[in-house]
């Protein structure tokens, strides 16, 4: 499946741009770090008058002797990706971890003890999300709770809205930066505090658990520009607007440490008191912006639409300008995963665009503009998303808007969301869905999950694949109630994680104990929490008795988190069966259930920790098979096989009937009249799905066929006709 950006570019005028005379700026030249002008009212140039949603602002604490750190930076980098132009992230190498040994280079600045201390670092890492106080009585916090920490912050509305200028003298290295703040709302404090950091990224240096001595360390704060805790800002009363300048001399090195301006970002966000960031930005050190141009906005509810083959859906987005007079904004549609056979446009006014157009729009003024797909015969989620563009500024950060269609699936892996790993392994059940043969599976994170129940567009999905891999919260508890919701309506489910049982039921510090997640657990994944598995629990054996995966071999479960294995030890609840054990203590790895409106099976020894390639596609196999075909295991190992030849359908039979097909070869389909005599010998080639048979004229009775394909025999299966 691809998940690359599938990127047209075919600019068009909708009408002809106007010429734009520039405005000349004037900068008064001081040394090092000197204030240009006190607070004033003039006119606004990059920030809003709107109230718009808080950006995030990530301070993450660690050193180059933190063995976990790479992870935190990986987690980090994913929000940045996941949430364009919406989150800072701001490394500071603090305490023990931090130090230098003999040689090592040495990334601490002065003001990174002082920031610990008021967040209450703990551990390393950790980090503060806007320097929230969340559920804890300290804003520090372990990365498993940043996703949805973030989540929460994006989702609030920002009192005060953020612009940044930058420019750099290359001969002098100063480095003007003009700040204009805009109060949608008043403060709970006449005070506020604005805050400057440089932070540099591409620094080449040791890290532990990185790559020896060249890791790519990104975002390390370098310098507090505006000193310990910022400069304060008053008034803070709505509808105040405010503007500060300040040139900074920027330094050769810092603790020895080359500062290369071009790998360099300004950070700004504006606090509350110390604590309580309400938002931020980051811009280039040089000549960065982040100028508001206006926005795109998705005017239908639904973000996710399901769609069929050769019919068009259509969505409806809102652009506005915020730039003043008449501009030229470049609009693009992109999408991720759209097959060849599908097709996606849109229309301004009376103009039809491909993928790619220049519109002209007028300040504060809302046009609309139609995006049209038409899937095609190719199963797919696709995510389309709308990005929006000042030619005037092309430095200025784009805005976006993002909606999804889906078509013809049948199976879906859900990623989950708290942490990288779960996107890092999902490759192990796409590649097993691909050994079974399902070519009508799709791929999403369990957000996008939660959006598509929300919006009812998985009315087609037939079974899920939850990949939870060693990620924290293993659920939020809105993707367990869509999980929930799926399965009460008859879904069926394969969920994968080490230590989604530690996670929910533990209670343990970090982990994430609810009454929705004790429900999930308890009464939908029908098992016991024992205890956290450890290093001993890496081999898992089978239950022979067990109808589908009985007849598998052992597996040897690998450690691929860094010294971290901790499959957890479960146990079947009533209505379950336990259908792998560890060979350590014969205690349960996974369960599986049946009723008569789902199916599930909780493997608790995540399946990308299984070491053997082929176990895990057989496991994937045989569960595809189970969800879809209530095979028994015969019918499970004549797929493996190869060699298989479903029920016909219709079954009786009057005219035609369709047979399902599994085959890894050429063979032929033999079909047997009620007397047992062979009356066709059908040819068949490898990789054909169904095979349609005339049965008219035929004598009413039972017959019989199977599939032959070299050595391998299917199964003889009946087809009644009347």
């Amino acid at each position: 499946m691809c998940r690359m950006w599938t990127k047209w570019v075919l600019p068009v005028l909708c009408k002809k741009p106007k010429t734009y005379r520039m405005r000349k700026v004037y900068t008064i030249p001081v040394l090092i770090l000197f204030l240009l002008s006190f607070w004033n009212l003039t006119a606004q140039t990059l920030v809003s008058t709107d109230p718009l949603p808080k950006n995030v602002v990530i301070e993450k604490f660690g050193g180059l002797r933190c063995g976990y750190c790479p992870r935190a930076d990986d987690l980090a980098q994913v929000l940045k990706d996941t949430y364009p132009n919406r989150v800072v992230v701001i490394n500071i190498h603090q305490g023990e971890f931090a130090e230098p040994h003999g040689d090592e280079p040495d990334y601490r600045t002065i003001w990174g003890d002082s920031i610990a201390e008021l967040a209450g670092v703990y551990a390393y890492p950790v980090g503060t999300v806007n320097r929230h106080l969340f559920d804890d009585d300290i804003t520090a916090m372990s990365t498993n709770l940043w996703p949805v920490s973030v989540q929460q912050i994006l989702e609030e509305t920002s009192p005060v809205n953020v612009g940044v200028e930058t420019t750099y003298d290359s001969l002098t290295r100063e480095l003007t930066i003009h700040i204009e703040l805009y109060y949608t709302a008043t403060s709970l404090y006449h005070e506020n505090y604005l805050n400057i950091a440089l932070i540099q990224s591409h620094i080449i240096g040791p890290q532990l658990g990185g790559s020896a001595n060249d890791y790519n360390h990104m975002y390390m704060l370098r310098d507090l520009i505006t000193g310990q805790w910022g400069d304060t800002i008053n008034p803070t009363v709505e509808g105040t607007f405010l503007q500060r300048d300040y040139i900074y001399t920027v330094p050769e090195t810092v603790n020895d440490i080359p500062v290369i301006v071009k790998d360099c970002e300004v950070a700004v966000f504006v606090s509350e008191t110390k604590n309580e960031i309400y938002s931020g930005d980051v811009v280039c050190a040089v000549n960065g912006t982040n100028r508001y141009i206006g926005d795109v906005s998705l005017v239908d509810t639904v973000k996710i639409k399901r769609g069929s083959a050769g019919d068009s859906i259509n969505f409806s987005v809102k652009a506005k300008s915020a730039l003043a007079g008449e501009e030229v904004f470049l609009v693009t549609l992109e999408a991720v995963g759209l097959p060849e056979d599908w097709d996606a446009s849109f229309t301004f006014g009376d103009h039809s665009f491909s993928d790619t157009a220049m519109i002209m729009l007028s300040q504060n003024t809302e046009e609309e503009l139609i995006f049209q797909v038409r899937p095609g015969q190719t199963a797919a989620f696709v995510y389309f998303r709308v990005k929006f563009q000042s030619l005037t500024y092309p430095g200025a950060p784009y805005r976006y808007c993002k909606f999804y269609v889906i078509s013809g699936v049948t199976d879906l892996v859900v990623n989950g969301t708290g942490g990288p790993e779960s996107e890092m392994y999902d490759y192990v059940f796409t590649d097993g869905l691909e050994h079974a043969a399902c070519s009508t599976y799709a791929v999403l994170s369990a957000d996008d999950f939660v959006l598509g129940i929300r919006d009812r567009a998985f009315v087609d999905i037939k079974n899920i694949y939850l990949n939870i891999a060693w990620t924290f919260p293993a659920l939020t508890i809105s993707q367990i109630e869509a999980v929930k919701t799926f399965m009460d309506n008859g879904g069926d489910l394969l969920i994968s994680g080490q230590d989604i049982g530690w996670d929910f039921m533990s209670g343990a510090s970090g982990s994430h104990s609810s009454p929705e997640a004790t429900d999930f657990y308890v009464n939908y994944l029908l098992a016991d929490y024992i205890s956290d598995g450890t290093s001993a629990d890496n081999i898992i054996y089978p239950n022979g008795n067990d109808e589908v995966y009985g007849n598998l071999t052992d597996a040897f479960l690998i450690n691929i988190y860094g010294q971290n294995l901790f499959p957890d030890n479960i146990a079947a609840r009533q209505g379950a069966d336990e259908v792998f054990y560890y060979r350590s203590n014969d205690v349960a790895a996974v369960v599986k259930a049946a009723t008569q409106n789902r199916k599930m099976i909780y493997f608790a020894a995540g399946l990308e920790i299984i070491g053997q390639t082929a176990i895990t596609n057989q496991i994937m196999s045989l569960t595809y098979y189970w969800f879809n075909n209530s095979l028994s295991t015969e019918g499970c190992e004549e797929k493996l096989s190869g060699v298989f030849a479903g029920q016909n359908e219709p079954n009786p039979a009057r005219e035609k009937t369709v047979i399902p097909l599994y085959l890894q070869q050429n063979g032929s389909l033999v079909i047997y009249n009620p007397e047992g005599k062979i009356i066709k010998y059908i040819p068949l080639k490898s990789g054909e799905s169904e095979i349609s048979i005339d049965v008219h004229g035929w004598k009413p009775g039972i017959y019989l066929y199977r599939i032959i394909a070299g050595a391998e025999t299917g199964r003889i299966r009946k087809m009644i006709v009347n």
